[in-house]
Order: structure tokens, then sequence, then C-alpha cells
């Protein structure tokens, strides 16, 4: 049998060889037609496709001829199918042109005759062309079937093959080891450098081994004891200690590995990988290698802390497991060289094959049986586990009884399986911890970066969303076309899937070519962000420098956008082969549609850029359309989203807001006028009522009185049926908090007239009783008297007169590092913004000094140290306490699984129409600030 794929093997070669000089013989002239005039000649390529096919039929089992001669039958069939495609949109053009020339004769117009039989002879060249072109990619298109069909039997032959058993193997294993021997025994055939010999080499690699091994320990010793003590100040580990933590570690073996390569690429002139000592050397450095990702990976901060119960309990056993694969994997590269993984480059019958496959198949399963016993994974991946686990017991199964190939292509297969989904998963992990660090971390690389990415600002979610999205489909799409490399052992179905994504194909009358289409996205997606960066250069370069108002320089930003857009989407569509032609009948639909069905939102849209160039309201106005009242939180191009005081979202169409009526109650200034009716009884002093109404208006602090509006006026409006009708008009700061005001103004003149004996009459009314005989009558007679049952007593339920509100956070940080930023006033102050101080004990004051707000002050009322603690709010100057008591804020920490848990709840807000704003604030302020909390000690 060795004979005889000897044999085979040489005729092979030789015809190997003479088929690689036709077919550079072949190609040539080709690649100069197409260079010279830019077209594809079917006569060359139809001659070329005869040779090839003359050369599969000399050698049809040469796995480098088929793949030579599928690779030229993909290229002719890729470029056929582009003639073809090119020749067939000219017939159609030709037809088009003949059509109207197909009646003509020469006696009726010969000028024209001559015209027609000039498109006819056109016409008659390019269906030749496209005949032949497409004759020539049937015919390419046939010949890589063929070929694929002859590989799919290679490839059934070859994991069919059963070579020689385990026992067999054991009996020659003797007879191996001796040729393993000679097979180290190579560095007898080292070609030394002048001057250096065996015994000088390797007393070098000694010497260069103990030297670095030495200065391996050396290093890691000092790197030991400085993250002792990083560690022991910061109390948490960094990244920065823990990334080069392993390295310092394995740096022995590293460098000892390091060291031998270098001698022996400096010692001996034909240094290669051929060679075992070489690999050996190398062998070293990636053990070395493979432990410090293996230990990195598996570190604090690493992808393997979220796995849940890993660290620490199961982390150092599956350190040691994966350890162990680590040193079969590079013991399978020394024995069977640099083709190890490739198995149709190792024959079934080298020495140390079985045993190589053998070894790898059980430590990856001794790992694999060990993942389901960790927390985090026990109950997730149980699938790709358990097919994992029976692959690698069929595969060792078939070692055992002699079918390597059968089991090198499954255990290598899934070995390289394994290989690339755990590098997907740490460069996964990567590209969201350095995104998300991208988008929370406020130090000035991260900014810098987030601006030249045009992510900056309140777009940078988004922006770096995207970016991850982006990042992750190329990752996962590169590791599934590895995975089709992988285990396409026939070496087909990867090729295939290119042919038919730069190919494409056709689904109806319509051809889809997938490459094109990605194209078109790509194109599409990149101009779109070089818009938004050309945006916002327009907005800072030169808009900003022109005299004209905000809303203006809005819509023309606007404007800009959607027709970059339209003309972004028209690029990415002609990229993604999109006829355009096409667009002039959906243009008329859509008018059409616009004339009818659409007029609305045709309506809308166009109101929408009225809005944005005019600006009558603007986002926070507050506005009264209709009976809808309420705070503008944004405008769209099809509707405007107006929240109420209800607190209720409603969508206006812009429609409304344009041909409608609008009242725009801060459309120059906040301020604005309120009246109040009153009524006195006649014959009350008038004059004191103007005065007392005048003075309740002006000590009211929302109401105007320094001038810039005129000052609160009370006019005597008339004379009424029962009253003596008074009007109290009055400017305040803040039209939007008028039922506010005007409930506080009410309140005090009620009080104020009780005071000054001043009385609000109501209406008077005459009631006239008229007797009947018949019901005196009636009423004379004795009736029983229903007995009267006492009303049921309802006990009224006091409504609720404060609110409250709670935010939560859990930080990486200790219970005591989260105290200590409580009770520190340098750190409040950093944390919070502003200047606090701080007493930190029962009864301490503190006060904070918030810019542009003014101070709150108060003292603590509750101290448990290193669990809760309570602010109680003293009222500001000039300000009378509150009604419902002060305001609390209440610090609360628990600690869980070495994290913390910050809640702050803020309480005895009143539960008033004019506390919503403060309350809302107060709830984004909070929520926000443990954020920064989390951030600031994530940082230290």
């Amino acid at each position: 049998m060795s004979a005889i794929n000897g044999t085979r093997g040489a005729a092979f070669c030789r015809l190997r060889s003479s088929l690689q000089t036709f077919l550079i013989a072949c190609l040539l002239p080709l690649s100069a037609v197409a260079q010279d005039d830019q077209t594809f000649d079917p006569i060359a390529a139809g001659t070329l496709l005869d040779e090839l096919v003359g050369g599969l039929e000399a050698a049809p089992e040469d796995a480098d001829v088929l793949d030579e001669v599928r690779s030229a039958a993909v290229r002719i069939a890729a470029d056929a199918g582009s003639c073809s495609n090119t020749w067939t949109d000219e017939v159609g053009r030709l037809e088009e042109r003949y059509a109207p020339l197909a009646e003509v004769t020469g006696d009726v117009a010969p000028a024209v005759f001559d015209q027609r039989l000039e498109v006819r002879e056109l016409l008659d060249t390019a269906i030749a062309r496209q005949t032949a072109c497409a004759g020539i990619e049937d015919d390419a298109s046939a010949l890589i079937e063929r070929v694929t069909s002859i590989q799919n039997q290679l490839s059934q032959r070859f994991l069919s093959y059963r070579g020689d058993s385990v026992l067999r193997a054991l009996q020659d294993f003797p007879k191996r080891l001796r040729n393993l021997g000679k097979l180290i025994g190579q560095g007898g055939d080292l070609q030394f450098t002048d001057g250096l010999d065996a015994p000088k080499l390797l007393l070098l690699l000694f010497c260069s081994g103990v030297v670095a091994a030495g200065f391996g320990v050396y290093l890691r010793q000092r790197f030991l004891q400085g993250y002792e003590k990083a560690t022991r100040r910061d109390q948490t580990p960094k990244l920065r200690h823990l990334f080069p933590k392993p390295l310092a570690e394995h740096s022995p073996v590293l460098l000892s590995g390091l060291a031998f390569l270098i001698v022996f690429y400096a010692g001996v002139l034909n240094a290669s990988l051929d060679l075992i000592l070489v690999r050996l050397s190398l062998g070293i450095l990636l053990v070395g290698a493979s432990w410090v990702v293996i230990d990195w990976s598996t570190g604090p901060l690493s992808p393997a802390a979220s796995v849940k119960g890993l660290i620490p309990v199961h982390v150092q056993p599956l350190r040691n497991r994966l350890r162990i694969v680590a040193l079969t994997l590079v013991a399978s590269f020394i024995v069977l060289g640099t083709n190890w993984l490739t198995i149709r480059l190792i024959g079934p019958d080298v020495a140390g094959r079985a045993l190589m496959i053998f070894l790898v198949a059980c430590s990856l399963l001794y790992v694999n049986l060990y993942l389901g016993r960790i927390p985090g994974i026990k109950y997730r991946f149980r699938l790709l586990r358990a097919a994992a686990t029976v692959g690698l017991i069929i595969g060792i199964a078939a070692v055992l009884i002699g079918y390597q190939n059968f089991a090198g292509y499954v255990i290598h297969g899934i070995t390289r399986s394994a290989l690339a989904l755990f590098v997907l998963w740490l460069f996964v992990w990567l590209v969201s911890t350095g995104l998300k660090s991208l988008r929370q971390e406020e130090t000035d690389d991260p900014s810098a970066l987030r601006q030249a990415l045009g992510a900056g600002g309140g777009v940078s979610r988004s922006a770096i969303g995207f970016m991850q999205l982006v990042s992750d489909l190329v990752l996962w799409l590169s590791v599934i076309v590895y995975l089709i490399y992988v285990w396409d052992e026939s070496g087909t179905t990867l090729e295939q899937l290119i042919d038919l994504v730069v190919r494409g194909g056709t689904v109806g009358t319509i051809r889809l070519v997938p490459a094109q289409i990605i194209g078109g996205i790509l194109v599409f997606a990149a101009l779109l962000i070089v818009i938004g960066w050309i945006k916002r250069w327009i907005d800072r370069r030169w808009l900003q420098h022109i005299v004209m108002e905000r809303g203006a320089r809005e819509a023309l930003i606007t404007l800009f956008g959607y027709v970059a857009f339209i003309i972004a989407l028209l690029v990415g569509l002609t990229q993604a082969g999109v006829d355009l032609g096409g667009l002039a009948i959906v243009s008329g639909a859509l008018a059409l549609g616009i004339g009818f069905g659409l007029q609305e939102i045709a309506n809308n849209f166009v109101s929408g850029l009225i809005l944005l160039f005019e600006r009558p309201i603007r986002a926070g106005d507050f506005v009264t359309v209709g009976d809808i009242e309420g705070f503008v939180r944004k405008i769209s191009i099809r509707a405007t989203e107006i929240e109420t005081l209800d607190n209720q979202n409603v969508l206006v169409p812009n429609s409304e807001l344009v041909s409608g009526r609008v009242t725009n109650w801060v459309l120059r200034d906040p301020h604005g006028r309120i009246r109040l009716v009153v009524g006195v009884a006649y014959g009350s002093d008038v004059e004191k009522v103007r005065d007392i109404l005048q003075d309740v208006a002006c000590r009211h602090p929302e109401v105007i009185t320094d001038g810039r509006a005129p000052a609160p006026r009370a006019l005597f409006m008339g004379f009424g049926d029962s009253s003596l009708d008074f009007e109290l008009r009055c400017r305040i700061n803040r039209i939007d908090r008028r039922f506010a005001v005007a409930s506080d103004l009410n309140f005090q003149i009620d009080a104020e007239f009780r005071n000054a004996g001043v009385s609000i009459p109501f209406p008077q009314r005459d009631l006239h009783i008229v007797s009947y005989p018949e019901a005196a009558a009636a009423a004379e007679e004795p009736r029983t008297q229903p007995p009267i049952e006492e009303p049921a007593v309802r006990e009224l339920q006091p409504e609720p007169v404060t609110r409250h509100h709670s935010e939560a956070i859990t930080v990486s940080a200790g219970i005591d590092e989260c105290w200590a930023t409580l009770i520190d006033g340098e750190r409040l102050s950093k944390w919070l913004g502003g200047e606090v101080d701080i007493a930190a004990y029962i009864g301490g004051a503190y006060s904070w000094a918030i810019p542009d707000a003014g101070e709150v002050r108060g003292r603590i009322d509750m101290f448990i140290p290193p669990q809760r603690m309570r602010l109680m709010q003293m009222p500001r100057e000039g300000e009378e306490p509150l009604p419902t008591g002060p305001i609390t804020i209440t610090f609360a920490l628990s600690e869980d699984d070495g994290k913390t848990r910050v809640q702050v709840t803020v309480a005895g807000m009143p539960a008033t129409e004019e506390w919503e704003e403060d309350y809302n604030r107060s709830q984004t302020f909070w929520r926000n600030a443990l954020i920064d909390l989390d951030e600031m000690l994530t940082r230290k």
C-alpha cells in the first residue's frame, strides 16, 4: 500500500508541475488581452477551460491539481458572468433602439434604413457576445461542479481510511521511539556560524537559559513586591496591576524560551521551524505565553469576573486544566511540526500522530466536563458543551480503533473551534470594556477620543453603541467564516459561499449580489458618519459667525442633514446594484399617494420645517394649544411632544401648531400677568380693600416689584349684584407657575380680609312659599314616622401631604470607602459639586454651597456608622419653614459580596403642584449623582 501510494504521489507531482507550467502559459496571454482592451475573450477562455479539463483527467485525484483547476475555473466563471451581464444590458439597450426601426424599408427612408442596418448589425454582435460569454460561464460552472464532486469523494475516502490500531501502534512503539531519536539527532546536520560547534552551542544554550530564567525570577519578585504595596494602599486591584501580573509571574519561562530562540537563530545558519530543536525552543515560549493568557483571562479584571461562581472557588482548578490543554497543544506542535492543525498535510502513519490526537482529546474533555461544575456556566451553553463532549468521545474511540483521519478531523475541528470561541470571548469583552470606558470616563484621553469620533456630548451613547454593534458584527462574522473553514473537510464549502457572495444569485427576476448589498450598506453608513462630521463643522466654523437667529441655523443644519441623507441613500442604493431608473415610477406613485392618502403627513412635514425656521416655540416653552397646556419637550419633523402638568406626554401634529392658535407663554420672556377677581360686600371700605390687595401681591416672592414690570394694581371694576367687584393685576417671574401663585394670593387675601373685617358676600336669593288647602289637610293627618337611622360614620383618611423618592446603585467599592466619602467634606465637594462642609456626628451641622442655586444648610439627626446617616434641611434665609416639616436626605449603605449598595432617600417634599418641578429635579440630580459616585470610586 505504501509503495503504491509513493508511486502515485510521484506521478502526481510530475503531472502537477506540468499542469502548473501550461496553466501559467495560458493565463498570461489571457491577462495580457484583458489588460490591453479591457474585454473578456471567450475564445481564449474556452481554450483555457479545455486545457484545465485535460489536466484534470491526467491527475484526477491530486489535491493540488484540483485546487488549481477549481481556482482557475472560478475566475473564468466570474469574468464570464460579468461579460454576460454587460452584454445583456447592451442587448436590451440596442433592442430598444431597434424596435422603432424594425418596420423601416429602403423605399420609405433610405437614410433611416441604413441606420436600421447598422443597429441590427450591432444587436447581432451583442447577442453573439452575450451568448458566447454565457456559454463559457456554463462550462466553467460545470467544471467547478465536477471538481467539487471529486473533492467530496476524496474527502470521504480520506476520512474512512483506517490505519494501524492502538495495539499495533504499541507494538511499533520501540521502532518509532528510535525514529524520534533520529529526528532529534538532526542537530548533527546543523550549519553553525564561524567559530561555533555543537558543544559550544549547548553551553551557550545552557548559559543563556540560566541567565534568562534568573532575570525572570528577579522581575517577578520586584513586581510582586510593588503589587502587594499598591493593593494594600488602594485596597482593590487595578487594571494597571493585573494586566502585567501574569507576565511577571511567568517571565522565567518566557525569557528562557526567547533566549533559546535567539541563540538558535543567531548561531545556526539553517535554523527554521522544520528542526525539532527550534520548535522545542519556540514551544517553551508558547507555553509561557499561553499560561499568561490563561491567568489573565481568568483574573479579577477579566471576562471571567462576570461568570458567577468562578472566582475564587473554581478559578485555580480551571487554570490547571487549561494549562494541561496548552501543554498538549504545544507538544503536538513540537512533535508534528508546523502543519499539526492541518490534518490533510500529515499522513495517518506519522509517528506520534495518534498519541498527540489522543492527548489533546483527553485534555479538552477534562476541561469540558469541569465547566459543568461552575455555577455561571452550568445552565448555559449546555447544547454546545454536550456536542463537544460527544465529539471528543467519538474522536477518542476512533483513534483507538485506527481511524486516525476521522479522529484527527473531529479533534482538530473541536480544538480550533474552541480556540476561536475563546479568542472571540476575549475580544468581545475587550471591545465592550473599552467602549464602556470611552462612554463613561471623563479623563482627557477618552474625552479627546470621543470628540475625534464625533461622539461627544449628548450623542456619545448612540455613537458608541453603533461602534459596538459594528465591532460585534465583524468579530462574529469572522469567527463564523473561520468555523466554516475549519469544518469544511472538502475545502469547497467556503469557496462556494464566497462565490455566492461575490457573484450573487437570481431570486425570481431579480439578481441579488450580497457583496454589492454589503458594500452599499457600508458606503451608506460611512456617508452618514461623514455627514455628521460635516454638520458639526458647518455649525461650529461657519453658521455661528453669521448674524442670524439660532432657529434659522438649526433649520439650515436640519435641511442639510435631510438632503445629505437622501444623497447618501441614493449612493448606497447605487453601490448595492439597485437600478435608479425605477425610482421614477416610485416617485410618481409617491406623489400620487401624497396627493391622496399622505397629504396630512406632507402637511406635518412642511409645518415641521416652518417651526424649525421661525422657531415660534422651542423645547422647554410653556404653551397652550387648544385644551392642551404644558411644556414643549421635543419638536420632531412630524409632531411636537408636549408634557402636560399631569405628566402626560401628548403628541400634537405640527400642522395644528402652524395653522391653529397657539399661546406661547414664554416666547419672549418667562414673565406673565395674572388677574384675580375679588368681590366684597356692599358698605366695605374700598380704600382698605385696594390697599390690602396691593399689599398682599407685593409681599409674594414670585410677584415682580423691582421695576422690571408694572407694579401690582387693584382696580375697582364695578358694582355687581351682590358685591363690589375688584380685580388684582400683577406680573410674576414665571408664568408657568401662575396657578400656584394665584392660590397663594387667594389664601393670603382671605386671611387679610378676615383680620380687617372685610366680608366677601354670597349671592342673595328670596324664597317664596305658597300653601294649598289640600296640602294643609294632608299635613294635619297623623303619619307614622319612619325610624331614623344613624348615619354611618366613615373615617376619612388624610391625604398625603409630602412625597419622597429613593435612588440606589451598587458600587464595586467597599462599604468603608463609601462611608468615608459621605462624611468627608472634600470628597463630598468633589462628588456633588460646590463647597460642602460637614461635621460628622449626630447633631452636627452641614452646609452645601450650590453654584447658581444658593446655600443649603442643616444638621445631622441620624448617624449610625457605617450604615446610615440622615440630613435634616433647614429653611434658607428669608424663607418660612415648610408646614409639612423639614426635607430630609437619608443615606443607607449595605454590603454584599464585596460590593456596596448605596441608597439615597429624599423625603418631606410637599405634594403640591408648586413643588412638582423641584421633585423631578431632585430625582434627576440624585440619579446622576449616584452614577458619578460609582465612577469616582472606580477611578480611585
